[in-house]
């Protein structure tokens, strides 16, 4: 028969204690273990304080805290990011935060939306030619109409630049007219009000139309409508002179896609709110504009 004592109660007393908090410990390692792990790309906006920073994603800014071992040491302000973390109750929680090794290569742009191709992919106007960009995870198309003007940053790939961030641009105060932005050659002073631009731009075909026997080079007489940010030909032949009546004329210069061609033209511009001085004719320029009721008018140009 085993005597019982006072030291063997106590030392029960601490096996059991242990179990439970060997136990305790175990479960909180297991609904860690069950935590999602995500990713993102961003830019480092800077440290909040000593235990959080700030990152920019697709626009929005959001606060992360640091996790155990997370430094952003030798990752300056404005960096392009690639990190993982965990939600939490109180913020995010970052896992692990390093500059994407194509940072250096990250670029800047400006454009029209013109729309999505697919679920991954989106076309931008960039300078009057239609470009396609594949999409980040992280960035968000809502709110983005086709027509409008935004601004962007995407990095060079293998197939296809991938967008990393996109906003709107909004129209200048007072402006009750989107306006227009086009480059060309700016040809000289018609008269006191109006000037002519020698202009290549990138025309959409209305589902209707196509250049099918117009050879490249081609004199054309074409009509078009500016829809948003973009023209769409209505209407285009080959002419073996200028004919009469509320066309345009110019020089096919090819067919870029299916849906697209691009043309050389002169167009007449009113000058309105525009400042000729320093211009020289024959200097590359870009412009901005609106429809008028007879022509176009130029609210601002700059040379190039």
């Amino acid at each position: 028969m085993i005597k019982r004592t006072k030291e063997h109660f106590r030392l029960m007393v601490i096996i059991i204690t242990a179990v439970i908090f060997l136990a305790g410990c175990g479960s909180t390692a297991t609904d860690s273990d069950q935590q999602v792990v995500l990713e993102g790309v961003g830019i480092l906006t800077g440290q909040i304080d000593s235990q959080s920073v700030e990152i920019e994603i697709n626009g929005q800014y959001r606060a992360f805290a640091l996790g155990e071992g997370v430094s952003i040491e030798g990752i300056a302000d404005g960096s392009t990011i690639a990190f993982t973390y965990i939600e939490e109750e109180a913020r995010p929680v970052l896992l692990s935060i390093e500059i994407l090794e194509s940072a250096a290569e990250s670029l800047t742009g400006e454009g029209i939306f013109s729309g999505q191709i697919d679920s991954n992919s989106v076309e931008i106007e960039v300078d009057g030619e239609p470009k396609a960009f594949a999409v980040a995870p992280e960035v968000s198309l809502a709110n983005l109409e086709s027509g409008s003007r935004i601004e962007f940053t995407y990095r060079e790939e293998e197939f296809r630049p991938l967008l990393i961030s996109i906003d709107s641009v909004e129209q200048p105060v007072g402006d009750t007219a989107a306006f227009l932005v086009g480059e060309g050659v700016f040809v000289g002073q018609i008269d006191p009000q109006s000037v002519e631009i020698k202009i290549n731009r990138a025309f959409m075909l209305a589902d209707d139309i196509n250049v099918e026997g117009i050879d490249d080079g081609s004199l054309v007489a074409f009509s078009f409508l500016e829809s948003g940010q973009r023209a769409v030909i209505e209407s285009i032949r080959a002419v073996e002179e200028p004919v009469e009546g509320e066309v345009m004329h110019g020089i096919l210069v090819g067919q870029i896609d299916s849906q697209s061609v691009e043309i050389e033209y002169y167009q007449a511009f009113a000058i309105g709110e525009a400042d000729l001085d320093g211009l020289t004719d024959g200097s590359d320029v870009t412009f901005t504009y609106k429809p008028g009721e007879y022509r176009p008018v130029l609210l601002s140009i700059t040379s190039r």
